[in-house]
C-alpha cells in the first residue's frame, strides 16, 4: 500500500491527488481521480478488536473520543464484530511472509544481525498460523480467499459505511521490541492486525492523531469502500477539527 504523509488531513488530500495522476507505467495504478464533492454523513463502525490482540485502555480510550467527534459531526456512530478483518491479518503472514521468504537468500548477505533476528522471530511467529514451510497449495488458497474477503466487505461497506479500527492493539512499541524474542515478536504481529489487514485487502485507510496518553501519541484508522478517499478523508477531517491538534515536540 501506497499514500501520503502530512500534517493534517487537508495535507495528505493534497499529497493523494498529486499521486493519482493517471500513469499508464504503474502495474498496479489505476487512471481514476477520486470525485470530490460536500462533505457527507455516513454510518461509522467501531471495530474494536478482530480476534487476534485486545485492545490496550489506551487504544480503547482513543477510539472512544473519536467515536464521540464522529457523532457530534453528525455521523451515526455504531460498534460491529468483523472477524473477516482477523483472517485477512493472518492471511497477510501467509503471503507476506512466504513472498518474502523467496528474497531470504539476499536478505541474508546483505542484512545485518538485527533484521536477521527480527525476521526469524517473525517467521516463527508466521510458522504457528500456517506450519513451518507452507505449500505452495496453501499460498494459492490463501490468496484465492483474500479474494473472497475483499468481495464480502465491500458489500458490507458499500459507499455509505466507514470502518474505525485501532491503528495497533497496543500503544507505540518500546525501541527494539522486535529484537526482544520469539514471545514479544508473537505479540507485536498480533497487536498489529488493524495495519495488516488493509494492504491484504486493499481497501483505502488513513490514520488520524486524537491526542496523547502517558506521553505516547494516540489514534484511529478509518477504512473505507474501495475508491471511497474522499469521503474518508472527509471523516477523517471531522476526527481532526474537533479534537486537539497533535505537533511532534522538537
Amino acid at each position: 500500500m501506497h499514500g501520503p504523509l502530512g500534517r493534517t488531513v487537508d495535507d495528505v488530500r493534497r499529497g493523494l491527488h498529486a499521486m493519482i495522476t493517471p500513469d499508464l507505467t504503474d502495474p498496479v495504478g489505476l487512471p481514476l481521480r477520486p470525485p470530490l464533492g460536500e462533505p457527507r454523513s455516513v454510518t461509522v463502525v467501531i471495530v474494536r478488536d478482530a480476534g487476534p490482540a485486545k485492545p490496550h485502555p489506551a487504544v480503547n480510550a482513543a477510539l472512544d473520543d473519536a467515536a464521540r467527534r464522529l457523532a457530534d459531526a453528525g455521523h451515526d456512530v455504531e460498534e460491529a464484530e468483523l472477524p473477516l478483518l482477523g483472517e485477512a491479518a493472518r492471511l497477510w503472514s501467509l503471503l507476506l511472509y512466504e513472498e518474502l521468504r523467496t528474497m531470504m537468500g539476499e536478505i541474508e548477505h546483505f542484512g545485518d544481525d538485527a533484521v536477521r533476528v527480527s525476521l526469524a522471530s517473525c517467521f516463527t511467529a508466521a510458522a504457528e498460523i500456517w506450519g513451518e514451510r507452507p505449500t505452495l497449495e496453501a499460498y494459492i488458497k490463501g490468496y484465492a480467499r483474500r479474494g473472497t474477503l475483499i468481495g464480502r466487505l465491500q458489500r458490507y461497506l458499500g459507499s455509505e459505511r466507514v470502518l474505525m479500527t485501532p491503528v495497533c492493539a497496543e500503544p507505540p512499541f518500546e525501541q527494539d521490541a522486535d529484537l526482544a524474542g520469539d514471545a514479544r515478536v508473537r505479540e507485536l504481529l498480533a497487536a498489529q492486525w488493524p495495519m495488516q489487514a488493509v494492504p491484504v485487502l486493499g481497501f483505502p485507510a488513513v490514520s488520524v492523531p486524537t491526542g496523547v496518553s502517558d506521553g505516547l501519541p494516540t489514534g484511529v484508522q478509518l477504512i473505507g469502500g474501495r475508491f471511497q478517499e474522499d469521503l474518508l478523508l472527509d471523516v477523517a477531517t471531522a476526527v481532526e477539527e474537533r479534537g486537539p491538534r497533535v505537533r511532534p515536540s522538537l
